[in-house]
């Protein structure tokens, strides 16, 4: 089975009750897809949450943002946004 790692930063890593998630998927997945099924179960929404998504350390807003196609392999990291003063 095609296999992916997700890294979940801060609160983003909070929401889903992980850090850290290797994830089977399907033939063709893309980020939107990875996004509810990693943080879907929780009933609430991540899009405010997350900042950017890499997809093998290159952010996907400069691919086809979460419409990013994830393939095998791959190592996808949502960063949570920081604020401070």
């Amino acid at each position: 089975m095609p296999m992916v790692r997700v890294k979940l930063y801060g609160s983003v890593g909070k929401l889903a009750g992980t850090a850290d998630v290797n994830l089977g998927i399907h033939e063709r997945m893309v980020l939107k897809d990875l996004v509810q099924k990693v943080v879907g179960h929780t009933g609430q929404s991540a899009t405010g949450l997350i900042s950017a998504i890499l997809v093998n350390g290159r952010n996907c807003a400069f691919q086809k943002g979460m419409d990013t196609e994830i393939i095998d392999g791959d190592l996808v990291e949502m960063l949570p946004i920081i604020t401070g003063g």
